[in-house]
């Protein structure tokens, strides 16, 4: 049995692609301009997705597909055709949060792994074999969890063949859990066209990929109080034995934005933490 566990790391940019692929990492993913929930100065073009995967598999990565945002009933055909397109360019597996294009995958793709997003916000056993059942191979638990929900989940999920991811690196939200933000929506939706897609919802960070962050704004209450929801940046580096043993199978660094040489330098840290855990060198 392969007892190596996997670091994943982002890919915003093609310049940085030659960088991420000489680090010590398993796997990168990275978003399609317009369908995942990040900024879109941080994803790519359609027209990128082979060549990224034919590079990353040229060094011995697996090349993972973020697109985790919840269509529309006008956007469903299209999110389809996309995704579509994007797996025909060798994509090793698509991390979603939607359902409906979770089954269409592993119904027309099933070569392709699905992952459960973080996005899909899974916090119960009864969430985690959901996505199980509609044909995840991996999902990605939400880091609110705490170490022994997650070693519960691991544990469950493993009895079935389902592997758990965790993101070690990445931004908490103080307001909302990941995914289900509502407040961004509610001050700043806007719809507009973008020639990328049918529509897109400016402000909904579930719909489009865009949040303006509305939580990390100073707020003031009527008696005068002044305050503020500041998402803070998080590093569970020194769980990452107790998940080695609860058998999580992948840790991810979340975050498009980072620089590829703090990505290196987060990287080295994991890989050497792990390395202390004989029996995942």
């Amino acid at each position: 049995m392969d007892n190596r566990c996997e670091i994943i790391v982002p890919c915003s940019h093609i310049r940085s692609l030659p960088h991420i692929l000489d680090m010590d990492v398993d796997a990168l993913y990275f978003g399609i301009r317009g369908w995942s929930r990040s900024n879109r100065e941080l994803e790519f073009s359609i027209f990128d997705v082979e060549e990224i995967c034919q590079k990353g598999h040229a060094h011995g990565k697996r090349v993972l597909l973020s697109f985790n945002l919840m269509p529309g009933p006008m956007e469903v055909e299209q999110a389809w055709a996309t995704l579509k397109k994007a797996l025909s360019g060798g994509v090793d597996g698509v991390i979603c949060s939607d359902p409906f294009l979770a089954a269409m995958i592993c119904e027309e793709f099933p070569e392709v792994e699905l992952h459960a997003s973080l996005g899909a916000v899974v916090l119960s056993l009864e969430e985690a074999h959901y996505w199980g059942d509609l044909g995840a191979k991996r999902v990605v638990l939400s880091p609110h969890l705490t170490t022994e929900e997650i070693q519960e989940l691991a544990y469950s999920l493993s009895t079935r063949g389902i592997e758990t991811e965790v993101m070690l690196f990445g931004v908490r939200c103080r307001a909302t859990l990941l995914g289900i933000c509502r407040m961004s929506s509610y001050f700043d939706m806007n719809l507009e066209n973008s020639g990328l897609r049918t529509v897109i919802w400016s402000g909904s960070s579930k719909r489009s990929g865009v949040c303006y962050r509305s939580c990390a704004q100073e707020w003031k209450e009527t008696s005068g109080k002044e305050w503020h929801w500041s998402p803070q940046v998080y590093w569970d580096i020194e769980r990452l034995p107790a998940l080695l043993q609860a058998g999580v199978k992948a840790f991810k660094i979340g975050s498009r934005g980072l620089s590829w040489r703090r990505i290196e330098a987060l990287v080295r840290v994991m890989r050497e933490r792990m390395k202390k855990e004989e029996s995942y060198v």
